[in-house]
């Protein structure tokens, strides 16, 4: 244990109490159907505290599009349907043609790691594209194939490596940190944790919490800095006038690493907006 860094002892972790789990539960059916007289056997058997760690390993929407262009194009499919839905690569492999649009404006996803179906709906960008990707094509065709006809098995792995490698991301990202930079997004435009965790297919939204916790912080800073009525128009204006020094203080805040204090994208827009001569006024976006 000693030569383990904190995320290997993380994942050993996590794993020790999913076979806790397990053991929990033969005992306590043992103990239902007679088999022991005692509860004390699954009682006293407890998980290991604190294993849990945020997902702070995501992209940023720059090497999203920097990944894609190292990507070769069947690969490129692959990881777009990814970026677009937030599902796991089984997920993606195994979808058909007949499940894009299926019940409503997405995709349908079969029962997988939580053996549970599910829905995901698209943005428009991700519809139009998934409704070009299976066009003229069987209903039971998968969708994503590589460029020779034959269809993903696992060997994504070591393309994808190739194309982290060429962007310059960090090495320990992995396919599954395209799922997490999907949620990531999400949460960060302001989407509640109850969309987030049923486009991801979680059963309880705490999950989601846990998951992405991390990132409320970023989120109610931005609330506060777009939603705050104007108390003082003098002091307001000054802080209009000293917006770009603002900015400047504000990206060196945490070393000024953005996957330390992630970026925040405000989703005010006062060019949509008609009463924007009337509503509060809001720091220009960050950028």
């Amino acid at each position: 244990m000693d030569r383990m860094d904190d995320e290997q002892l993380r994942k050993r972790k996590k794993t020790v109490n999913t076979l806790i789990g397990i053991l929990r539960v033969a005992f306590q059916i043992a103990w239902e159907n007679g088999k022991t007289d005692s509860e004390r056997a699954w009682r006293c058997l407890r998980r290991i505290p604190a294993v849990d760690r945020p997902r702070v390993l995501h992209l940023s929407r720059v090497e999203c599009r920097e990944l894609l262009a190292n990507c070769r194009p069947d690969l490129a499919r692959l990881v777009l349907g990814a970026l677009y839905t937030g599902c796991r690569v089984t997920e993606l492999i195994n979808m058909r043609c007949e499940d894009v649009g299926r019940d409503g404006y997405g995709v349908y996803v079969s029962p997988s790691k939580s053996f549970r179906p599910r829905f995901v709906f698209l943005p428009d960008e991700g519809m139009a594209w998934f409704l070009d990707l299976i066009k003229n094509r069987k209903p039971k065709d998968s969708v994503f194939m590589r460029d020779d006809g034959k269809p993903w098995y696992g060997n994504q792995k070591h393309l994808f490596k190739a194309a982290i490698r060429n962007t310059g991301l960090p090495d320990e990202f992995t396919f599954h940190g395209l799922r997490h930079t999907y949620a990531s997004q999400l949460i960060q435009s302001g989407a509640t944790v109850y969309a987030v965790g049923d486009q991801l297919g979680h059963a309880d939204p705490a999950q989601v919490l846990r998951t992405y916790g991390h990132l409320a912080p970023q989120m109610r800073e931005a609330e506060v800095r777009q939603r705050f009525t104007v108390v003082s128009s003098e002091n307001d204006e000054i802080a209009q006038a000293r917006y770009e020094e603002l900015t400047r203080w504000r990206d060196s805040l945490h070393g000024g690493h953005w996957r330390e204090y992630a970026k925040i994208v405000d989703v005010w827009d006062p060019e949509r907006s008609l009463e924007w001569k009337r509503a509060p006024r809001a720091i220009p976006p960050y950028r």
